[in-house]
């Protein structure tokens, strides 16, 4: 039981770490403009990539997925992010 918390916990920290990294490359590349608000939303976006995957896929290949699909969703989401602001009328950024 406890071992099983422990490894849940460290995938966790895991996802939360690679999600912060496309917020961490955004907002070095933007010189600070990445936004707070979409550290939490890229942050989650790669909890729930990662745990989507051992959902469908329970053996190594699986985990393996979990954690690219934990840093693709965050990146994908800030990236449309930002297209999106780009069509937006007098916004830059």
């Amino acid at each position: 039981m406890l071992f099983d918390a422990l490894f849940i916990t460290l995938f966790v920290i895991g996802w939360l770490a690679l999600g912060f990294l496309p917020w961490l490359a955004l907002s070095v590349a933007t010189r600070g403009n990445a936004g707070f608000r979409y550290l939490f939303l890229s942050m989650a976006a790669a909890v729930v990539g990662g745990l989507a995957v051992p959902v469908f896929r329970d053996d190594g290949l699986g985990l393996i997925l979990s954690f690219v699909v934990a840093f693709a969703f965050p990146t994908l989401l800030l990236t449309a992010r930002r297209v999106s602001r780009r069509w937006q009328p007098g916004v830059r950024g």
